[in-house]
């Protein structure tokens, strides 16, 4: 099973980056990441055994992390993997800290527990597409979504044929910060 961390949205919220998926899918074809798949990964963990997975579960029973607001309105795509993004808006360095933070105080939790980061930066980002064609991203537009995260969870995926399958191992408490 693969793990993650992510900051996971209400349905009535994922609802709201609908219209990013349907518009994304529209100009790049590609797999639609489903509504009830919609998420902002805050640490990416990867293929892992059952028992290590039963002591990350009991480890982070007590772990917190901040939550704060964002606007998700930038579209992105990682073409080596031909994924298509929706990303929050930033116009100040201190308007998107909080979400910094989070991913920093993950990493020195999971540090400990020998867990090391696989991705140079942080992108914070929700998934639209996987297997994206070619396009101009610059076309690309939809309505803003005003998110407050309220909850984060650790996640088991599995892939299959239709697309992976998650289950929710854990949940970590939220503070305003």
């Amino acid at each position: 099973m693969r793990l993650f961390f992510a900051y996971w949205p209400s349905v009535s919220k994922a609802r709201e980056i609908v219209p990013w998926v349907e518009k994304a899918h529209a100009l790049f074809g590609g797999r639609v990441m489903r509504t009830d798949t919609l998420h902002m990964t805050l640490a990416f963990l990867g293929e892992t055994d059952p028992d290590t997975t039963g002591r990350l579960v009991a480890a982070c029973r007590g772990w917190s992390l901040p939550t704060g607001s964002m606007v998700l309105n930038q579209p992105g795509r990682f073409k080596n993997a031909k994924v298509v993004w929706l990303g929050p808006e930033q116009r100040s360095a201190e308007e998107l800290e909080w979400l910094h933070r989070a991913h920093q105080r993950l990493w020195g939790l999971l540090q400990p527990l020998g867990w090391q980061p696989r991705e140079p930066q942080f992108r914070p980002h929700v998934s639209l597409l996987r297997n994206a064609g070619p396009g101009a991203l610059d076309t690309l537009q939809g309505p803003a979504v005003s998110w407050s995260p309220d909850r984060c969870v650790l996640v088991g995926s599995r892939p299959s044929e239709r697309g992976s399958h998650y289950t929710v191992l854990a949940e970590l408490a939220l503070f305003q910060e």
